[in-house]
Parts: structure tokens; sequence; C-alpha cells
């Protein structure tokens, strides 16, 4: 009996992806990838893999794909919200899943993950959840974070560790 390739041996545990977003050469963008940092320090289950990254859209299939549970940090500009605020979201909250994208950088997450369903349904991650620091400005070029984003990321590593269960 053959074994068609895609399909994962039986796994007991849930395998997780704690995946930071960001370019921390752009300031508050950077947010991310420094909450991964600091969670990636205090992770001590080995099903928990911690990762930054600069990368979005269908690039994310490189890092995500073989996870079933993936916790996405990344910044988020909103018009309403106060600057390192938290947003605890499914990515089909971030924006509406459209295949309308002029190139593979500008799909959504809640796009890529769509897509990823229908490639890839056994290796997609099924359990999503972003959490997203509202930012002001994700484009200015410092390394340097502004002091309300700044201040959210010990707030952001408590809750994705809460999240992943590793509190």
């Amino acid at each position: 009996m053959r074994t068609a390739a895609y399909c994962r041996p039986y796994e007991t545990d849930m395998r997780t992806l704690v995946l930071g977003i960001g370019n921390s050469i752009l300031g508050d963008d950077g947010v991310g990838v420094r909450v991964a940092q600091a969670v990636a320090s205090k992770i001590k289950d080995d099903s928990i893999d911690v990762m930054d990254v600069n990368v979005d859209g269908l690039n994310l299939f490189d890092f995500i794909l073989g996870y079933d549970r993936l916790v996405v940090i990344d910044a988020i500009v909103t018009e309403d919200g106060e600057i390192g605020e938290i947003y605890r979201l499914k990515p089909e909250q971030i924006c509406s899943p459209s295949g309308s994208a002029i190139s593979p950088h500008h799909y959504t997450l809640a796009s890529t993950i769509e897509i990823g369903n229908r490639l890839f349904p056994r290796e997609i991650p099924q359990d999503v959840v972003v959490f997203a620091i509202n930012t002001e400005d994700a484009s200015l070029i410092t390394e340097e974070m502004s002091e309300k984003v700044r201040e959210a990321v010990p707030r952001a590593v408590n809750l994705v560790l809460e999240e992943v269960g590793s509190i």
C-alpha cells in the first residue's frame, strides 16, 4: 500500500508555529519580530516553534505549512484605535479574503490561508490567531519603535504565551 506524499504520520501533539511578521528597520513594523524574539526565549515546549520573518502573502507558505496551529504577531494601522493597543483577531477579521492581488506579496493573511486550504488542505494550519499591535506609522526607516508600541511588547509576549499555553 502506498501513502500519498502529502500525508503526515500520526502525531499526538499539535504542532504550533508562533510567527512574528515585520521589518525591524521600519520602526513600529518590527513589533512582530521583537515579540517573536522575546517569546522564543521563554518557550520550552518542543511542539512549539517560534520564527520571525519579513515576508508576507503567499511567501508565508514556506514557513506555515505542516503546522496545526499558527499564532501570528504583526503591526496593524487602524483609523480609530489607540497606538500600542493589541487586538486578538482571526485572519478573516483583518481583511476579507480576495484573490485579486497584483503580486504574491499583496495577498492578505486571510487570502493566503484561503488559498492554502484549497492547495494544501492537509498541511495548512486550521487554527489561526493573529495578535496585531496598533501602530501609527509602520514605514518610517528606523530601528527604534515608538514608545507606546515598545511598551506593548511585554503585554503582547504574555498574550502569546497564554495563547499557546506556556504560562
